[in-house]
């Protein structure tokens, strides 16, 4: 049977999520700092507050995603446009040459990981 938090656990996690510190979702939590971090190196926690960090990071992903195209039409019509600054024209080609050479990079690295992953699993 897997192991559940307790009251008090799920209460700081709860706080921790929205907390700008430790300390302050301590004091939120209604739990000494003793406690918190205590809290912070017991596996059961940890895997659960790994878990909603995901949950919560692929919800602001899937958020981004969807304003990805509008972020990138911006981008565009800044760098076009003859009447902005050659500083803003600059600065909007550059962060869609930067976004570019990422997306390529995590491409060749996405490409190794899957060549790996079919060695291991040859062998």
């Amino acid at each position: 049977m897997a192991e559940t938090l307790n009251i008090r656990q799920d209460r700081f996690l709860k706080a921790l999520l929205e907390a700008p510190s430790v300390d302050l979702a301590c004091k939120q939590a209604g739990i000494n700092r003793t406690t918190g971090y205590k809290y912070l190196k017991d596996e059961v926690f940890l895997t659960e507050y790994r878990k909603l960090r995901r949950e919560a990071m692929q919800q602001v992903t899937a958020r981004l995603q969807k304003t990805s195209e509008q972020a990138v039409t911006v981008l565009q019509e800044i760098m076009l446009d003859s009447d902005n600054s050659p500083n803003a024209r600059v600065q909007a080609a550059k962060n869609v040459l930067d976004v570019a050479y990422r997306s390529l990079e995590l491409d060749d690295v996405q490409a190794r990981i899957e060549e790996i992953e079919k060695v291991i699993n040859e062998h």
